[in-house]
Parts: C-alpha cells; structure tokens; sequence
C-alpha cells in the first residue's frame, strides 16, 4: 500500500481538500489517518491566539525537575542547573583553540528514525504557517498532552480559543452509544454552546446536542451514524438567532477517544 506523502498531508492539515485518491486512501489507512490528525492538532495549536500576559499561569514548582529527568540533566533543585565554569585541563579532545579554555563535549542523543521523518511534516507546517508556527510546533513535539484530566474525560481535543480545553469520548453499546464531553475555560456568551459530529473534511455535520452550564454534557448517538465517517467532535458558539446552521465560531474539535 502507498502511503500519502508528507507534503500531501501538511497540505491537508493546513484544509486542502484531499484529491479522491488521497481521500479513498484515508478511509482504509489508519497510519496515515493518525498523522493526518496529529497535524491538524499542530495547525489548530498554531492558530490559537497567544494568551495575554495577565493571564499566563505560573508553572508549577516541579515543572523543570521533570524536563531535566526528560532530558538527562541534573535535578532536585526545582530551578535550571547552573552550567559549571570550565576548569582548565591539557586534554587535547576537549582543548579549545581559541584561548578560551576546554570545552565540553555534546553527547549526541539518537532519534528516532520514525519522529525523524515525522519531523519533516511538522517542519513543513511550520514553513506554511510561518514564525508563529514553529514555536507551536516545538511546544507541540516537546509536550505530553497524556494527564490524567485526559484519561479520565477522554481525548484531549484541539483548543481554538485561548483558555479553553475540551475531552470527549464515546461510551455505552452499539444500541446505546453516548457522547460523553466536557469543555473548560468556556468563553463568555450571550448565546449557548452547541456539540456536533463532523467528518474530518469538517463539511458534513450533525448536531447533538447542547453543553450544560457546567461545560459538561452527556448525549445520545443515534445507531444510524455511521462513526467511521463521523469521526470528529466540534463545540460551537451559537447565538440565539433561530438559525440551525453552525456559526464558525468554534471552540474546541478533534477526534474523540472510544
């Protein structure tokens, strides 16, 4: 089986529509299927607005003692290690030759070859979408997005406005499936939020339901949706307008878990 190319699936996640070949490969190859999600998880994370600096959160305290266990460094102070000053020594293999003293060998740390070449797409991405993308993008590859908020809500959803989080997984039996969702930092409205199932063209949708004040909200799923093809959950502002269309204004979407 050929696989879609890295390029096409940049181009996909960016909302080019696939050609029917590409499209046709999606809906029988779950790798490639994976990836192409994991892009637009890139894309959506890249598109969010930046949060003002008043509402920046202060990390918390064992934060860098968990990036330096990730990367080898020392820790258990809670603060970056300061890098120790360089002591003179005759070793050749670490002399400098510019009168400044010996320098410390780095230690290469081998990749692997698979996040190697998955590199290659996010880097495209980060091309497309520009500056503010790259740094979207190395958040994206350096963060673990698996908590335990995730395990036991669902599957962390894509963020499309600042603040908000959302989960949602599927649940019951193929004669009783619900939509089990939860979306955080709701932003203020006049209106209500309303939860859909959406292809992963994002142009054939169905609504739910609508999110309880809480943010929360359990929803039957009709036995006639077909999930293969209805793989995708969106929450949108709606304002209260009698029309049954969506907005545009979405706040969270992504695949479900389940």
């Amino acid at each position: 089986m050929k696989h879609a190319d890295d390029e096409s699936l940049a181009l996909m996640a960016m909302g080019e529509t696939p050609s029917p070949d590409a499209a046709d490969h999606l809906r029988h190859c779950a790798r490639c299927t994976r990836e192409l999600e994991a892009l637009r998880h890139v894309v959506a994370t890249a598109r969010t607005p930046l949060p003002r600096e008043d509402e920046l959160l202060a990390p918390p305290a064992d934060l860098w003692d968990a990036i330096a266990g990730e990367l080898g460094l020392a820790t258990g102070t809670g603060t970056p290690a300061e890098e120790p000053s360089p002591q003179p020594a005759a070793d050749a293999r670490t002399g400098g030759t510019d009168g400044t003293g010996p320098q410390t060998p780095r230690r290469s740390v081998p990749r692997p070859r698979r996040l190697a070449r998955f590199s290659v797409v996010l880097a495209a991405c980060a091309a497309l979408l520009g500056a503010g993308a790259g740094s979207a993008v190395t958040w994206w590859v350096t963060h673990d997005d698996t908590s335990s908020t995730a395990a036991d809500d669902g599957r962390r959803l894509d963020s499309l406005q600042p603040r908000s989080a959302g989960y949602a997984r599927l649940g019951g039996s193929n004669a009783r499936r619900t939509l089990d969702i939860t979306v955080k930092g709701l932003p203020k409205t006049s209106g209500y939020f309303e939860v859909w199932l959406m292809d992963r063209s994002h142009t054939k949708l169905v609504s739910m339901g609508v999110l309880g004040p809480d943010g929360h909200a359990v929803l039957p799923v009709p036995d006639t949706i077909d999930l293969k093809e209805y793989s995708v959950v969106d929450v949108s502002v709606q304002p209260y307008n009698g029309k049954p269309d969506h907005s545009g204004d979405s706040v969270v979407r992504g695949p479900y878990a389940g």
